[in-house]
């Protein structure tokens, strides 16, 4: 028997032991009804695309491009306030509105607009705050083979503490399976907890209850998402690479070319406490993370890769990519040395 639950956005229809989304009419042939200011109705300002993931998969890279881009412009800075439920929702839109407003382009002279946000994918109701203001705005989300990831996000954290001044004995990362640091987290490494949020995909009873112990819950978005891997950025093979810009140029329905990518935002400074994944001693923390990569891996591949609101730019490259993270980085076997010796393949943190 089909059990139906309601919110003032969604329907969800569970069949058997799955969850699809379906979205809820009201009756006026528009999904949500939305009343812009009169002053603002004849150009209202739009938020047009958000790069809200992974932290240290390339979101400053593609920032510093966006900024470059004449068809596009971004907050030069970080906007996570979306995100912060210590702020009332009311003010979190006003603050956004500013952000969006300060940013050029006109009727005349039109531009995508856009911020960044890193962990937005983490944590769903920023982007659900958002879904009845902004009905078209699509998702770009970078992803990283879950060991490097963790290990560049946990120096970067480092690194933070010190030019912030704070520092601080900072846990070891063995202490960080299933907790959390100032966001770090083996947790954060499985990219399926944020993005079975926006409900794209059939969700089984063990998923949604994988959500829910994790403090996550299922919060459907109609906006399109667009991912790629953080090799895709710095991509030595020039045609494959052409070929990425391409895709992601289409996904923001611009009209000209996205220039290579530049490489932003590196953890170059190494401190007491930054730490080698490689190390013998974090071999057990390696095979946890390589096999919840795995895990992510097959998710991604055969089931968010299915539906048709998920995009990625060079698809067989891309799903080449996730295929590595049942490998061990650190192996020689698999991965040459790079430019420090370590056997870790393209360990350009961005």
């Amino acid at each position: 028997q089909e059990v139906v639950i309601e919110d003032e956005n969604y329907r969800m229809l569970r069949n058997g032991d799955h969850v699809r989304v379906k979205p809820q009419s009201n009756g006026s042939g528009s999904d949500t009804k939305h009343h812009t200011p009169p002053s603002r109705e004849k150009e209202k300002i739009k938020l047009d695309f958000i790069v809200a993931g992974f932290p240290k998969c390339g979101t400053t890279t593609l920032l510093h491009s966006f900024l470059k881009h004449n068809e596009t412009t971004i907050a030069p800075d970080e906007f996570c306030d979306l995100d912060r439920t210590d702020i009332d929702p009311k003010i979190r839109m006003e603050r956004l509105n500013k952000v969006l407003a300060k940013m050029p382009g006109s009727s005349e002279h039109p531009v995508r607009r856009g911020i960044k946000c890193p962990m937005a994918i983490w944590d769903g109701g920023g982007i659900q705050l958002i879904s009845s203001s902004f009905k078209h705005t699509r998702i770009i989300a970078g992803l990283r083979h879950p060991v490097l990831m963790f290990e560049s996000f946990y120096n970067y954290r480092i690194t933070e503490m010190y030019d912030n001044m704070d520092v601080q004995k900072p846990p070891s990362p063995l202490e960080l399976i299933g907790k959390k640091w100032r966001d770090v987290s083996t947790d954060l490494t499985r990219y399926e907890l944020s993005l079975m949020q926006l409900g794209k995909t059939p969700l089984s009873s063990t998923d949604l209850r994988d959500l829910g112990s994790h403090g996550s819950q299922l919060t459907p978005t109609r906006y399109k998402v667009f991912l790629y891997s953080i090799e895709q950025l710095n991509d030595s093979n020039e045609e494959r690479a052409r070929n990425f810009r391409l895709d992601l140029e289409r996904f923001l329905r611009l009209k000209s070319s996205l220039e290579p990518f530049p490489n932003e935002n590196s953890n170059r400074v190494k401190h007491d406490d930054t730490i080698n994944i490689c190390d013998p001693r974090f071999n057990d923390l390696r095979k946890l993370l390589t096999k919840q990569g795995k895990n992510t891996a097959r998710w991604i591949r055969d089931e968010l890769l299915e539906s048709e609101d998920i995009f990625v730019g060079g698809r067989n490259h891309f799903i080449r990519l996730l295929d590595s993270w049942q490998h061990d980085p650190c192996l020689k076997s698999v991965h040459s040395t790079n430019f420090n010796g370590r056997p870790i393949k393209n360990d350009k943190s961005h």
